[in-house]
């Protein structure tokens, strides 16, 4: 007896412990918040590019009122029949849920109420064990207390993982059905309810007699809860109504079936997926920076407002995942940043052909990283070069045998020499010998300076192959130093967040749509001089853009990188194509794929596509020049850009 007593006394200060502990270290109610607070992504029209949670899940929140009723009262069914009646916990559900899995030697029943399953999800992690469950329970009298029961479901129903990625009624009933959870209907609904018992088992695309059993489990329920009528469910699964369905009930559940499996396939293929998943987690991380890392701004509710263009962001991505596959020769991968030429707004930003693509990396976002210019770099030799007056257009440089080894054994594509021609000719025909001789008379200290002060945030080696694009620069830093030529000389900043609004509507952050100019680095003269060339380029190399632009392209050593600026007086387009592999990073070469190849795939599709106005270059003589800037039956005179080694492509792509 008296060993059983010190049992029991053990037993009662162990539990009283745990007890202690847990209550001790209860996370705060408002991790809640944070898990049902939001971050609205809109583009600047205002239209939703995607909703995400503090931990970068993905999703669409509605609230409570744009859910049908129908729907909620499934979920009712599914989870908890007793809920607007209850407390925290069903105590009945509890005893029942024990004794079941006692007999069962097995988890068989869960006892959860839906103010528990808001705890677990919303707040606590999936681990923890004993101690768990009691900071679940401790939570979920703590959100009884606190909410109403309409509050508490609207929250469960918009955290509450369906599977197929879908977090949230809104986010499955798109998934899914392809409408709003305002639209679902009973046969939709029952289904839909049955799914968060276990996402993955249950979903009705991978195993869909899983996901019919909890539809009847979900239908008896409404029918005995007194939501709906036995003749209502029936009309949904006719082998409801008796224990041993007959065979033509049997028959009209399989025809009722496989109608909803119809609708399920055809949704999952319409489905549209995120539209700009990289552009989103670029303004994740510039919010973040601004509001600072630790800001509880961060845990709520917010409306950013960013520079993007959705028309313009979904014909970039589909012209980078189509002009890919066109391309072949060993491309799988794509980027495009589209940029403001004024003010440095990101209209568009595809980071990669496919995002979901593991095999390529997809989630990397090239636009921001380290790539080799191959030719595209040029400009900026030039540039600087007519800056200082130590080159002109009608500069005479050699293309040469002899000025190659002079250079160390640089070599264009073709491995051949046009003699002396001007330093125009050599920028728009993109010769390799010339460029680096270019570099030598400006100065190769001078021409870093420059290319950093319109833009370049990347480290330049101090050599002559920097010229021809050997050393690495980020696509987003690139497009900004060619801003800066497209306006007339001044830098831009690239910037994705317009305007940032908490929960309660006051202004965090507003940078608004005008922009003060930034400083000078060249002059308009010497921009409009470059562009003055460049606006010959794409009929020079047979491009087929439908409207007048500048452009450069720009190949790196075995085909590893192939380029495309495009510009106007109003914005800037960068695209490259490339090989990666899963890391995302490798530097894998193609089967000659040129600068020009990839944008006549990808650039000119996304360029053409585009709606207007179109503005002309207003420098003087520029105007003529673009003239037949569009004509796209030129033929080019040769394919690719040089290297810093002198082994890759020259010429114009």
């Amino acid at each position: 007896m008296a060993v059983a007593a010190v049992l029991v006394a053990a037993c009662v200060a162990t539990l009283g412990g745990m007890l202690v502990y847990a209550a001790a270290t209860l996370p705060d109610l408002g991790a809640l918040a944070a898990s049902t607070g939001t971050v609205r992504i809109l583009d600047r029209h205002g239209e939703l590019i995607a909703e995400i949670t503090r931990g970068g899940i993905s999703r669409r929140s509605v609230p409570l009122s744009r859910v049908a009723p129908i729907m909620r009262d499934a979920t009712l069914a599914a989870e908890d029949r007793n809920f607007y009646h209850e407390g925290a916990f069903d105590y009945g559900r509890v005893l029942k849920a024990l004794l079941v899995d006692t007999v069962a030697r097995r988890p068989e029943q869960g006892a959860s109420t839906i103010t528990q399953q808001l705890a677990k999800n919303g707040i606590l992690s999936s681990h923890g064990g004993v101690l768990r469950k009691l900071r679940e329970a401790m939570l979920a009298r703590q959100i009884d207390s606190r909410y109403s029961k309409d509050a508490i479901l609207d929250m469960y129903l918009n955290i509450i993982y369906y599977g197929a990625g879908a977090y949230g009624i809104e986010d499955a009933a798109q998934t899914y059905f392809g409408k709003h959870a305002a639209a679902l209907d009973l046969r939709e609904a029952s289904l839909l309810a049955g799914l968060p018992d276990a996402p993955s088992y249950n979903d009705p695309l991978t195993n869909p007699q899983a996901a019919f059993v909890r539809q009847h489990y979900v239908l008896g329920g409404l029918v005995a809860m007194g939501t709906i009528s036995q003749a209502a469910a029936d009309a949904v699964d006719p082998s409801l109504g008796g224990d041993a369905p007959d065979a033509g009930q049997r028959a009209s559940s399989a025809r009722n079936q496989q109608q909803t499996l119809a609708e399920l396939h055809g949704a999952a293929q319409s489905a549209v997926s995120d539209p700009a998943p990289h552009f989103v987690r670029f303004v994740e991380d510039e919010l973040r920076q601004r509001l600072d890392e630790g800001s509880s701004l961060l845990d709520g509710t917010l409306t950013v407002t960013t520079t993007l263009d959705l028309s313009a962001q979904r014909l970039a991505a589909r012209s980078v995942a189509d002009g890919v596959a066109r391309l072949g020769h060993g491309a799988n991968n794509g980027a495009l940043l589209m940029l403001d030429a004024h003010t440095g707004d990101i209209l568009g930003m595809v980071g990669s052909a496919s995002f979901s693509n593991a095999d390529i990396g997809g989630q990397f976002n090239v636009v921001t990283a380290q790539r080799q210019p191959g030719s595209s770099f040029k400009p900026y030799v030039y540039a600087e070069g007519f800056a200082t007056g130590r080159l002109n257009p009608g500069t005479t440089l050699d293309d040469t045998a002899s000025e190659s080894a002079r250079l160390g054994g640089v070599l264009d594509f073709d491995h051949d020499y046009l003699g002396q021609i001007s330093a125009a000719e050599a920028l728009l025909q993109s010769r390799n010998i010339a460029t680096e001789q270019a570099m030598q008379r400006t100065g190769v200290a001078n021409v870093i300076d420059f290319a950093h002060s319109v833009g370049i945030g990347s480290p330049l080696a101090d050599n002559l192959s920097t010229a021809i694009g050997s050393s690495a620069v980020r696509m987003i830093d690139h497009a900004a130093g060619y801003a800066a030529v497209a306006n007339g000389g001044t830098r831009v900043v690239p910037r994705a967040i317009l305007r940032v609004v908490d929960a309660r509507g006051n202004v965090v952050v507003d940078q608004g749509a005008a922009v003060a100019p930034g400083p000078r680095v060249m002059s308009p003269e010497v921009a409009c001089t470059v562009t003055g060339i460049l606006t010959r380029y794409p009929q020079t190399w047979g491009l087929g853009f439908d409207h007048p632009t500048a452009g450069k392209s720009g190949t790196t050593d075995n085909f590893v990188d192939a380029w495309y600026m495009a510009y106007t007086p109003d914005w800037v387009v960068a695209t490259w194509a490339g090989h990666t592999t899963a890391n995302g990073g490798a530097e894998v070469g193609m089967d000659g794929v040129y600068g020009t190849t990839m944008a006549q795939a990808v650039t000119v599709p996304f360029v053409n596509g585009l709606g207007g106005p179109w503005h002309r270059f207003s420098c003087r003589g520029i105007q003529a020049q673009g003239e037949g800037n569009g004509g796209g039956g030129g033929h080019g005179h040769g394919h690719g850009n040089g290297d810093g080694n002198g082994n890759g492509d020259g010429g114009g792509g």
